[in-house]
């Protein structure tokens, strides 16, 4: 875990976000997915298919899902992550989830 903290110091922030482009598949499974746009929005499908939009800020990467069509985006997820070569974690900063994503 520590080598993904130092992998990241040094970096610009977008330095930071280009290592986050693309799709990652949960490290236990294709079937669960998250993927980064270079737009700043992405999909994942946790409880079922979800878009969103994504920022970082140093090793914090916020999340604001799309709840429903028309109502815009809310601020609701807020996280820690390091890029470690093809391995991507992330913890919550508001409960004890933690995950851990692969480059398929």
């Amino acid at each position: 875990m520590l080598i993904g903290v130092f992998s990241l110091v040094g970096c610009s922030s977008s330095e930071r976000d280009e290592q986050l482009f693309g799709r990652w598949v949960f490290e236990h499974g294709a079937a669960i997915f998250i993927t980064f746009n270079e737009d700043g929005t992405g999909s994942r499908n946790w409880h079922g298919n979800q878009t969103f939009r994504w920022s970082t800020s140093g090793d914090r990467l916020n999340i604001n899902l799309d709840e429903s069509p028309g109502r815009g985006y809310i601020r609701n997820e807020r996280w820690n992550f390091t890029v470690d070569g093809d391995t991507l974690e992330f913890d919550s900063r508001q409960t004890n989830d933690r995950w851990t994503y692969v480059r398929p």
